[in-house]
């Protein structure tokens, strides 16, 4: 079994103002492992998932997923995750189309597959 780490993050820490959400967190996570974040509300759990997603910028520390760090190599991180937000983030002025076109840009997919994407998963709910 490999255990490379493919996810790593060192002393990540993210503030905003004087308040601290997120306080020089430090683990690795291997290749099929099993990980949580758990804590009481207000923890830094979220603000910890949405660096790690390349949604907000880390305050300092680093973090990388398959190699690539968060803040230097966005693109490339977008392409090896996905994620569900607790929040449903949908733009009820776009189509359904325009919706996955706009995440789809977000996280750097080419305009082909994009759009041969967007076609499968329209075609697979009948829209």
């Amino acid at each position: 079994m490999n255990n490379a780490s493919i996810i790593t993050v060192q002393n990540l820490t993210k503030t905003f103002g004087d308040f601290v959400a997120v306080d020089n967190i430090t683990f690795d996570i291997k290749k099929a492992e099993i990980f949580g974040l758990l804590g009481p509300n207000g923890a830094g759990k979220s603000t910890t998932i949405r660096m790690l997603s390349t949604l907000t910028r880390p305050t300092k520390g680093t973090a990388t997923i398959g190699g690539f760090d968060v803040v230097k190599n966005d693109t490339e991180v977008r392409k090896l995750i996905g994620i569900v937000s607790e929040k449903m983030i949908m733009y009820n002025r776009l189509t359904a189309r325009e919706n996955l076109w706009f995440f789809g840009n977000l996280f750097g997919m080419s305009r082909k597959d994009l759009n041969n994407r967007i076609d499968e998963l329209l075609e697979l709910v009948q829209l």
